[in-house]
């Protein structure tokens, strides 16, 4: 494409948006809030998978020793444990140290630290699972090792009403950037529809004087790109500044989630 034709490929798209400004402001606006959707449906399901991710991480599966085993089966179970694709991380928490978490979590009440030994409370193993979604898998496991049901304790419903909100949640958020894409890639057609209705007897001439198809489309497709890209562009921008904006915010008021940009 030769930089002449360029310039009247270019000069002819503008004036196409002139002559039809309501329906190209209205493309524009549709293209603006369509990307900023997907833009917030994006960075949403990338931080909620995160914190989902790091959630699955810090749910732990307990599972309790009875009384009579012994330091190798215990031993071996770790191990075998260990070993499962699903497990983060496991740690063994002997009678002792069950002891002193007991005694740390009653501190302000001595009367009721002081009456437990480390007889009563059993020996146990804390399981950190990759996802959350795995729990299951794992207690079904941790029972063919020789654990009863209760001797594992692990948030089951919590973990599956976690992921169930979260699936909720991102598909609405696909679901309305669908149909905000449709609607704006109708809303730009039906405005360059109306750009060549409008030019109809022009196009006419174009053709009779030896215009090739591709001459006479060109100034119409730059037309709907140039529409596109005054829609996407600052809507992109806003949606990395509201990003910004968002991990400061949470970063200094919640500690304690692990939102990144």
């Amino acid at each position: 494409m030769r930089s002449d034709n360029l310039g009247f490929f270019l000069a002819e798209a503008f004036k196409n948006l002139r002559l039809n400004l309501l329906m190209s402001a209205t493309a524009v606006t549709t293209t603006a809030v369509c990307i900023l959707i997907l833009g917030i449906g994006l960075l949403v399901d990338a931080h909620v998978e995160g914190i989902v991710r790091n959630v699955g991480q810090d749910v732990a599966i307990t599972a309790f020793f009875p009384e009579d085993v012994d330091q190798e089966r215990i031993d071996e179970v770790i191990t075998s444990v260990e070993g499962y694709p699903e497990v983060n991380e496991s740690a063994y928490v002997s009678k002792e140290e069950a002891l002193e978490r007991f005694r740390e979590t009653f501190a302000d009440q001595p009367d009721i630290a002081r009456s437990i030994s480390s007889d009563v409370l059993p020996a146990s193993m804390e399981i950190q699972l990759k996802d959350s979604s795995d729990s299951s898998v794992v207690a079904d496991r941790l029972r063919e090792e020789g654990f009863q049901d209760d001797e594992i304790r692990y948030p089951q419903q919590t973990v599956d009403r976690l992921n169930q909100i979260t699936g909720y949640l991102i598909w609405g958020l696909r679901g309305a950037t669908a149909l905000f894409l449709v609607a704006s890639v109708l809303l730009i057609f039906n405005t360059i529809r109306l750009s060549i209705f409008a030019r109809r007897k022009e196009i006419e001439v174009m053709k009779l004087v030896g215009a090739s198809d591709s001459f006479v489309r060109t100034p119409f497709v730059l037309e709907g790109l140039v529409q596109g890209l005054i829609g996407a562009v600052p809507a992109a921008l806003l949606v990395v500044w509201m990003d910004s904006l968002f991990v400061g915010w949470a970063q200094q008021n919640l500690p304690f989630l692990p939102i990144s940009s």
